[in-house]
């Protein structure tokens, strides 16, 4: 599906964006069902709190950013469930990440118009480690994305660099130290979109958005996978964002998409055939 300049592309800047990967029919269907989700199910929220608003927005606007966030649109929509088995998009991941695919997460990340909150510089990786680098996470856009609606931006070859130390806490979602990693620092490229578009990054790539300041909606929705043989790892016991995989009865992102899952010799299966979580010292 993808051309040889995507891939390198990808592996080069550890993104890339693929126009028009859904038709104007399917954007159409899942951006219906998605305002229905959000109308019945969604939650208005600030976005990510933590020290870093004080660094990327204005005084009088640090608590008035708004945001919704909705991980599993499969659970309310038979669109949202098929969508992570769409031939082309699956086709466009395997080009990246090799044949064996599995499906991780789906999540809205809906910014509101003229308020929409944005996002610090960060790396994927901390919110779900896994044993290596083949995670791609995908960006759908549902609406047109212009610079102005805080459209992402990225830092191109920084997936090359691995995993970096975040800030954690009870009271913030993982970022980069806003005094070494922030846009007037580190420089990084816009990427905006159009409707149907994809792009798709690694989850080591360092990226960050700013606040939608248009009057529409800038509707996104993020589909991670990664390679089959790839399992998740331990995280520090005070993130919030630790997920216990152990405890999760049974797994609810196991979904193979693509290949096989090879059978793992150091992995430890218990009785629901869950995976022990391994420490990882970038986040502890």
């Amino acid at each position: 599906m993808l051309t040889q300049q995507h891939i390198d592309a990808y592996h080069r800047d550890g993104y890339v964006k693929v126009e028009g990967l859904f038709s104007t029919a399917e954007s159409t269907d899942l951006a219906t069902d998605m305002v229905r989700i959000i109308e019945e199910w969604g939650e208005e929220t600030i976005g990510w709190k933590g020290p870093w608003r004080d660094r990327y927005l204005q005084e009088e606007d640090r608590l008035n950013t708004k945001a919704v966030f909705l991980h599993r649109p499969d659970f309310y929509s038979d669109v949202w469930s098929r969508v992570i088995h769409h031939e082309r998009l699956v086709s466009c991941v395997r080009d990246l990440i090799g044949d064996s695919v599995q499906w991780h997460h789906t999540v809205l990340h809906a910014k509101p118009p003229e308020k929409g909150t944005p996002f610090p510089m960060h790396q994927d990786y901390p919110f779900y480690p896994h044993d290596g680098p083949d995670f791609v996470d995908c960006l759908l856009h549902l609406d047109d994305a212009p610079v102005e609606s805080g459209a992402l931006h990225v830092v191109p070859g920084s997936h090359k660099g691995g995993a970096i130390d975040h800030v954690l806490g009870p009271d913030t979602a993982p970022h980069l130290p806003p005094d070494t990693y922030h846009p007037e620092k580190i420089e990084s490229v816009a990427v905006p979109a159009k409707t149907g578009d994809v792009t798709f990054f690694s989850y080591m790539t360092i990226h960050w958005s700013d606040v939608n300041r248009t009057d529409r909606w800038r509707k996104a929705v993020r589909i991670g996978y990664h390679d089959t043989a790839m399992c998740p790892v331990g995280r520090a016991e005070h993130d919030p964002h630790r997920i216990d995989y152990d405890n999760i009865l049974p797994r609810n992102n196991n979904v193979i998409v693509s290949g096989f899952r090879p059978k793992r010799e150091e992995s430890r299966v218990g009785a629901v055939g869950s995976v022990q979580a391994k420490p990882v010292a970038a986040s502890e």
